[in-house]
């Protein structure tokens, strides 16, 4: 591919189609490919994300390089990660000329609940190796995955300091969403706890090709990790309660807290706790916020295990 033909990717879906057919390429859904073909939304997404020269870039779902080149411009590192064995050799060959790009081939997920570990070791190594402290997230997320990228990118230990996403709208309402909505669940919880989320833009399906059914947000998140850390004592216990009630949503929050089975706590102790919080124990788990919810997490483990230390791996 000669770089004249680079400078022009991408732009159209009629120079997507070309090329893409040139290499025997057609959008997946199976991956949720989407591409951005809007470049006036494409040139501002470095300016949302506030690139500087120092900045270390995450992106998830390289596609054809364009947003990638531009935060590369714009950045000292790049790690772009693409699934697809087609696009990531079009995107290489498309990148080629960059230093500061690093392509991987890979799925960001192990499984749902689970980052890829190889992926996580060379990122982790090379700012170990470059002594960087911070990285940003900024990536035009495949729909498919979106909800558990987000989550396991805010569990993880990564130091992220800030992301802007473009998201599925219904995503993007689901992590600012409040208690006792429909859209309230285990995302906004995880989002909350450990982040402000705003809204940028919406976009409309005519901005991608192929056009998704539905429309789309761009998300900038700003993390604070440390806002709830000192309060939670037990993050995967936490998580326990968070899981047992958002699966269980028509059930009060004793009902879903019972079928967890917790040793040394009865449905009398879960009614005394829901007391204490001055809350209806016919309430369900659902209409409890981000502070209730690590209240009640923190009241049932100091009864399930009196002496437990602090464990947030």
């Amino acid at each position: 591919m000669s770089q004249k033909e680079i400078d022009f990717i991408p732009h159209t879906p009629a120079v997507l189609k070309q090329i893409f057919e040139r290499r025997g390429i057609a959008p997946n859904k199976r991956f949720g490919q989407n591409f951005l073909i809007d470049q006036n939304i494409l040139v501002c997404i470095p300016d949302i994300a506030n690139l500087k020269e120092d900045d270390v870039i995450l992106e998830i779902g390289t596609g054809t390089g364009g947003l990638t080149r531009l935060l590369a411009a714009g950045s000292r590192h790049v790690f772009t990660i693409e699934v697809d064995k087609k696009l990531f050799e079009l995107s290489s060959d498309i990148l080629k000329l960059y230093k500061n790009i690093t392509l991987i081939n890979a799925d960001i997920l192990k499984t749902k609940h689970e980052l890829n570990p190889d992926v996580l070791s060379l990122i982790y190594n090379w700012i170990r190796e470059h002594n960087q402290t911070q990285i940003k997230v900024v990536s035009n997320l495949p729909y498919n995955i979106s909800t558990p990228v987000i989550i396991n990118l805010l569990e993880s230990g990564l130091p992220i300091s800030f992301m802007v996403l473009m998201l599925q709208k219904e995503i993007t309402e689901r992590m600012t969403a409040i208690p006792g909505t429909r859209e309230y669940g285990i995302l906004s919880v995880i989002t909350q706890l450990f982040s402000e989320v705003e809204v940028v833009k919406t976009l409309s399906p005519h901005v991608f090709w192929p056009r998704p059914a539905v429309h789309s947000a761009l998300v900038k998140v700003v993390i604070h990790k440390e806002k709830y850390a000192d309060r939670i004592t037990d993050y995967p216990f936490f998580g326990k309660i968070v899981y047992a009630i958002f699966t269980s949503r028509r059930k009060t929050l004793i009902n879903s807290l019972e079928k967890l089975n917790l040793p040394k706590i009865s449905r009398e102790h879960l009614k005394r706790i829901i007391k204490d919080m001055h809350l209806d124990e016919r309430i369900r788990g659902e209409d409890l916020d981000v502070d209730q919810l690590i209240h009640l997490s923190e009241a049932i483990g100091k009864l399930k295990n009196p002496h437990h230390e602090i464990s947030r791996e």
